[in-house]
């Protein structure tokens, strides 16, 4: 009498159906996750320049940080992606506060303020200023200036980051 296992072989009814080695195609996921897993970067760019605009050179260290951006171009100025006001006007304005700039950071300040209350998250006052490196001083004190009266006392001031040695990294978008 035959031994039951080979017994089946001999008689399958479907010889044409074939199975997947699961085994294998998980180890091969697995290996492109630990490789995506080890050449991911946590340190990405949190900023992104505007395209016209041409942000300063700077040998600064300190890596950016998330924050509300403000983009100050040859042309606007812009909070978040709307834009706010033109540069023309900011710099023909009198006094230090620009009028339509404060109201947009008023209703963003708010809102950070009514989380805090609501969730907890605390409110850091933290702005990220894009600044062509060709800008009038006068208008970058304005907009700096309105985003300190309106709460956002902590400015970083984004910049390239300048090459240190040959060979090294290129530049990199960086905040100080």
């Amino acid at each position: 009498m035959a031994y039951i296992p080979s017994r089946i072989k001999k008689h399958d009814t479907n010889p044409g159906k074939q199975f997947l080695n699961l085994t294998s195609l998980m180890d091969m996921f697995t290996i492109i996750l630990v490789f995506l897993l080890k050449n991911y970067s946590t340190e990405g760019a949190l900023i992104h320049p505007s395209e016209n605009l041409t942000l300063p050179k700077s040998t600064v260290q300190t890596a950016p940080e998330t924050a509300l951006d403000v983009i100050i171009s040859k042309e606007t100025v812009v909070v978040n992606d709307d834009v706010v006001e033109l540069v023309a006007n900011v710099a023909r304005q009198e006094g230090l506060i620009v009028p339509r700039l404060r109201d947009k950071l008023k209703v963003y300040a708010d809102r950070a303020k009514e989380a805090e209350q609501k969730y907890g998250i605390k409110f850091s006052g933290r702005v990220n200023v894009q600044a062509d490196k060709d800008l009038e001083y006068g208008v970058l004190m304005k907009v700096l200036a309105t985003c300190g009266a309106c709460d956002y006392s902590n400015l970083r001031l984004a910049v390239y980051q300048l090459e240190r040695e040959v060979g090294s990294a290129p530049e990199q978008t960086r905040s100080e």
